[in-house]
C-alpha cells in the first residue's frame, strides 16, 4: 500500500510516498480503508520532535519508520479479534495517533465513530483532535451553560470548532480573537463579536468573560486576569512559539505558573479521543449545529506541500489529505 512516511526528525521535505506493507488489527482495533486524512500540529510537533520532551515517548534518537496522520476518516476494512459493534464496509471516522496518511490504517475500535450522516469523509476527518480538544476543554471548565466564552485564536482548527461548540453548549455570548481576513468566517460559524487582534487589543475588549479558551497562548494570564470574571477559569490549550525544549507547552506551563498570582483557575486542555465523544459531535454535524470548515485538501502525493501550510500557522479551518 502507499504511505507517506518519516524515520527521523525532520521536517515535511524529509517524508517519503513508499510501498509499504497493509497493517494488520490486533486485539480491539479495525483496520480502515483511509479515504481522507486530517492534518494537525500534533502531527508536525511529533515528526519534527520539536519539542524535545516529544522524543521521550517516540524515541530518543529516531522514531523508528512512521506514517504521518493522526486523524482520519475512512471505510471499515477488516475487524480484529473483540471488536463489537462495527462491521466491514461501515463509515467511520476517528484518532489513529499515526497511520492516517496511507492507503489502509489501523486504529483503536475505541477512539472511531461512525461517519456523521450527511458529511463527507474530508469533513470527518477533519473532527477528531480539534473539535475533541474544544469539547474536552469546555467540559473540564465547567461548562459554557449560560457564561460568557472568549476564544482567542478563534479562526484555527481548534478555535473555530471551539466557537461552534461553545454555543451549543448553551454559551450565553461567545467572543473570538482572530485576524480581520478571517472574521466574516468566524461570525458566520456563530460568534457575537470578533475582536481583529490586528487592530484591537483584546484587553480593551470592555467585557469581562467566564470562560478563556486560548489556543495561541500569546498574552499572559497576569494581563489577561482583568478581563476573566474573580470565579472564571482560564483553558490553556497551547501556545504558538516556546522553543525547542518546551514548544507549545510553555503556554501551559506559565498559565499555570501564574495562577495562583492572577487568582484565576487554569485548566489544562489534553482530551483524547473516545468514540463516545466523537459521537456526541457527530451528532451536532448531523444536526447542522457544527460544521468543520475545510481550508484546503491536497491529494497523498502533496501531503509534504499541505503540513508546509500548516506548520505556517495561518490556516482558517483544516487542512486534509485525500488518500482514495
Amino acid at each position: 500500500m502507499r504511505a507517506v512516511t518519516y524515520d527521523s526528525y525532520a521536517g515535511p521535505e524529509s517524508h517519503e510516498l513508499r510501498d509499504i506493507p497493509i497493517p494488520e488489527p490486533g486485539e480491539g482495533q479495525v483496520r480502515i480503508r483511509v479515504t481522507a486524512a486530517g492534518l494537525n500540529p500534533w502531527d508536525w510537533h511529533i515528526y519534527r520532535g520539536d519539542p524535545w520532551l516529544a522524543r521521550v515517548s517516540f524515541g530518543l534518537r529516531s522514531p523508528g519508520q512512521r506514517v504521518v496522520g493522526a486523524d482520519a476518516a475512512g471505510e471499515v476494512d477488516a475487524l480484529g479479534p473483540g471488536v463489537e459493534g462495527l462491521a466491514v464496509g461501515d463509515r467511520v471516522f476517528g484518532f489513529l495517533g499515526f497511520g492516517g496518511c496511507a492507503d489502509f490504517a489501523v486504529a483503536e475500535a475505541s477512539k472511531i465513530a461512525r461517519t456523521p450522516a450527511g458529511a463527507t469523509d474530508e469533513e470527518a476527518a477533519a473532527v477528531p483532535i480539534a473539535a475533541v480538544t474544544a469539547l474536552g476543554g469546555f467540559a473540564d471548565g465547567g461548562g459554557c451553560e449560560g457564561r460568557s466564552v472568549l476564544v482567542i485564536g478563534a479562526s484555527g482548527g481548534v478555535g473555530h470548532l471551539a466557537v461552534q461548540i461553545a454555543r451549543v453548549l448553551g454559551a450565553r455570548r461567545v467572543v473570538a480573537v482572530c485576524s480581520g481576513a478571517n472574521a466574516a468566517m468566524v461570525s458566520l460559524l456563530g460568534a457575537d463579536r470578533v475582536i481583529d487582534y490586528t487592530r484591537e487589543n483584546v484587553l480593551d475588549c470592555g467585557e469581562v468573560f467566564d470562560v478563556v479558551y486560548d489556543t495561541v497562548g500569546t498574552t499572559r494570564l497576569t494581563r489577561l486576569k482583568r478581563i476573566i470574571a474573580s470565579d472564571g477559569v482560564y483553558l490553556a490549550a497551547g501556545g504558538l512559539g516556546g522553543g525547542p525544549l518546551l514548544g507549545p507547552a510553555w503556554a501551559i506551563f506559565s498559565a499555570k505558573a501564574a495562577s495562583p498570582f492572577a487568582r484565576r483557575r487554569v485548566v489544562v486542555v489534553g482530551t483524547e479521543p473516545t468514540t463516545e465523544h466523537l459521537s456526541r459531535v457527530a451528532a451536532w454535524i448531523e444536526e447542522g449545529c457544527v460544521r468543520p470548515v475545510i481550508a484546503g485538501a491536497y491529494p497523498l502525493e502533496r501531503t509534504a506541500e499541505a503540513f508546509a501550510r500548516l506548520e505556517a500557522q495561518h490556516v482558517a479551518g483544516k487542512l486534509v489529505v485525500q488518500v482514495a
